[in-house]
């Protein structure tokens, strides 16, 4: 087992990091250390030039506090310096002729309605005067002819209608605002086919373009060979990383199925590279600078793969490694696996501190660490001198090693556990590795009568059984465990647990079994306590649905949904803004009920019913425990009753024609909720009405969903 003491460079990566994580989570001021750093570095300089410091045994000690302190504030100056520089960074006054103009720098996605692209800001145009500015913006262009023309490096113009980007409307809801923040995107704009032009084709061909333009060209070549559909789709994404058009039902099969990961491009794809070329090229070995060139070639090949594939954090740290390892064989230099780890950690940090966020980095490098680590221990529990098997258990010991180094993060990122994951890398991987390596042949040979085609059809036949493969074990009963709650402080002792057993195995010290059982009884005491508190609650949630009225009723582990959207056509638009919340709250399977139906004065309603014992309906009336909800919609008939029906809450829907006056005199609520279905005229008017009669007032599309505990 190696210590910490033969890997400086970890020894010096972790405080750097900690200082990163420290300013993406408490938004230290970037002034403030850099002053800091300053006076660390200063004070590190003194220490040094002090020989009876530097000679004295006992507070040699005081070298090490000055220079890992440094580093982490080296990290978060870092880390602070991007923000700034990329926050509030394009200011804008929405004035009448001021103008933007920006380079498209991504790849534009085509959707139904809109083409999304990210701009960076060139400069903007005020009172006449260019001036330069930067910063990265997302911009939804109205789908038309010239928007789906547009390619990177475009340069196009429009009005400033740039928004900040709005944080989540609903309770444990995805935060995109977050997110974008950590690429360096804070602002978004919808702009009409009137609202821009395209003022400049690209006028050169940058390398990313250059990359982005081969890739579309091997893609056609394999479309052009005969894959079509599904199997042009997963051959796209695992030879070349382009996953887009993977339908939304394979993607699942293959997330289910625990076999996602041959999808993305990362490691195990350049490792493949690496070695196919660094045999290919072999022969330069037995030249005078043959080595020389041959890992300036190797190094080139690797990231010209890593940009055509788009460049994902994964493939940034096998090729950063890959590369590390190539210059240390080039110039003969032997270095520890985790130095060089680590080396490639620190170059892409330096770069670009805020990669740290991404989940496929720190899955990246987390599962490299689990297979290095914990494989050897695991490869060791089975041996036969027979290949097969042995090849067998090794790939199933490369899954487990992997699989316990990123459960994890797997669980609180996606709330999900594939559980046939042996199963499907026993078939998966020999097929992903089979089927990269073909793939590359036929992208090679596709130009040469008879030899392409043939390579073609048996590339489409192995990603057909690829994916058969993959939808049956999907298929499977139990196949996957989702909607599994799993917070941060979760993870923590998990992983410290982990480490804690690991160590055990490493030393056989009994303090370290004690450690990792302790951290185990205080997870499972944790989850305990939220069953129990879960058990015990009453909620009811108004969502913010866009253009849908939804209303949930939480009791306990029930979980009723009244809504009228349509699951059959918007059922993942719901789950996105409601699933998270489910899951945080300890409930899984909700009970949806059509609530135009609920409402409507027909039989229909007593065909809709609510299986609750505490929840009571009556058409557009509702009673949660002892509270009292009344739904008016834009058919709903006011009771003709002189005197007034006390209720807790009236949720207004869809544009109802009711004033706030006639609601507040027939219903004298505690609480009023203008809901995510009202158009922005109707809540403006009831808005401004509630504000004149001093009204409790709740307006959903502005102010996010509503809660309330019971």
């Amino acid at each position: 087992m190696l210590s910490l003491n033969h890997i400086p460079l970890l020894r010096l990566l972790i405080p750097f990091i900690g200082g990163i994580i420290a300013v993406v989570y408490l938004n230290l001021n970037l002034y403030h250390l850099l002053y800091a750093f300053g006076i660390g570095l200063i004070l590190y300089l003194i220490t040094l030039s002090i020989k009876n410091l530097n000679t004295h045994y006992k507070i040699r000690w005081i070298y090490g506090v000055l220079l890992y302190l440094n580093l982490a504030l080296a990290g978060g100056s870092l880390t602070a310096l991007k923000y700034n520089q990329s926050a509030d960074s394009i200011n804008t006054q929405n004035d009448k002729g001021q103008l933007i103009i920006g380079e498209i720098i991504k790849a534009p996605q085509i959707k139904e309605k809109t083409v999304k692209v990210i701009l960076s800001i060139k400069g903007t145009k005020q009172k006449d005067q260019w001036v330069n500015n930067n910063g990265k913006v997302i911009i939804y262009l109205q789908n038309d002819r010239l928007s789906k023309s547009i390619e990177i490096g475009d340069i196009i113009s429009f009005e400033p209608k740039l928004e900040n980007v709005p944080p989540p409307k609903n309770p444990n809801e995805f935060d995109f605002r977050k997110y974008l923040s950590y690429h360096l995107i804070h602002q978004q704009a919808f702009l009409r086919s009137n609202n821009w032009v395209l003022i400049q084709k690209a006028p050169h061909q940058t390398i990313i373009k250059t990359a982005h333009n081969i890739r579309n060209y091997l893609i056609n070549t394999l479309k052009n060979k005969g894959l079509e559909e599904k199997e042009l789709a997963v051959a796209s994404a695992l030879i070349l990383g382009y996953k887009d058009d993977i339908d939304a039902q394979l993607k699942s099969a293959y997330s289910s199925a625990g076999a996602m990961h041959v999808l993305a491009v990362s490691g195990l794809h350049v490792g493949i590279i690496f070695l196919i070329f660094s045999k290919v090229l072999s022969f330069l070995d037995k030249w005078k600078w043959g080595r020389i060139t041959k890992g300036i070639l190797l190094i080139l090949i690797l990231w010209s793969y890593a940009l055509i594939t788009g460049l994902s954090p994964s493939v940034m740290r096998a090729a950063t490694m890959f590369s590390f390892v190539v210059t240390a064989k080039t110039l003969n230099r032997n270095s520890s696996f985790f130095n060089t780890l680590a080396a490639s950690a620190f170059a892409l940090l330096i770069y670009n501190p805020l990669l740290i966020m991404e989940v496929g980095f720190q899955l990246s490098y987390l599962a490299v660490i689990g297979i290095v680590i914990i494989q050897p221990w695991v490869n060791n529990w089975f041996y036969t001198k027979w290949w097969l098997p042995r090849k067998i258990w090794e790939i199933t010991a490369v899954s487990i090693a992997a699989q316990i180094a990123t459960f994890p993060l797997g669980l609180l990122y996606f709330h999900q556990f594939p559980n046939y994951f042996l199963l499907s890398n026993l078939i998966v991987i020999p097929l992903a590795l089979a089927i990269l390596c073909l793939g590359i042949t036929t992208l090679c040979f596709a130009n040469i009568p008879v030899i392409g085609d043939y390579l073609a059809l048996g590339l489409n036949h192995l990603v057909k059984l690829l994916n058969y493969s993959v939808t049956k074990i999907d298929s499977l009963p139990y196949s996957l465990s989702e909607n599994i709650k799993f917070t941060i402080s979760d993870a923590w002792l998990i992983y410290t647990a982990t480490t804690c057993f690991i160590l055990l195995i490493a030393y056989r010290n009994f303090k370290y079994m004690l450690a990792g059982s302790t951290l185990i009884i205080a997870y499972l005491l944790i989850n305990l306590n939220f069953r129990i508190t879960a058990n015990q609650q009453k909620k009811l949630i108004i969502y913010n649905i866009p253009q849908y009225s939804a209303i949930n009723f939480i009791d306990g582990n029930d979980n009723i949904l009244a809504s009228d959207i349509k699951l059959t056509e918007n059922r993942s638009k719901m789950l996105f803004h409601t699933q998270n919340n489910w899951i945080n709250n300890g409930v899984k399977n909700e009970k949806l009920v059509r609530l135009d139906h609920l409402i409507k004065k027909h039989q229909l309603s007593n065909i809709y019913r609510i299986d609750n014992p505490n929840l009571f309906n009556k058409r557009n009336y509702f009673q949660f425990y002892d509270y009292k909800i009344v739904i008016i919609d834009n058919s709903t008939v006011l009771p003709t009753q002189q005197e007034s029906l006390a209720v807790d809450l009236v949720s207004i829907t869809k544009n109802s024609k009711f004033s706030i006056t006639e609601i507040v005199n027939m219903f004298n609520p505690k609480q009023i909720v203008i809901d995510a279905s009202n158009s922005t005229y109707n809540r403006e008017r009831l808005g401004n009405e509630a504000k004149q009669l001093n009204v409790n007032y709740w307006d959903i599309t502005e102010k996010g969903a509503f809660e309330i505990s019971l």
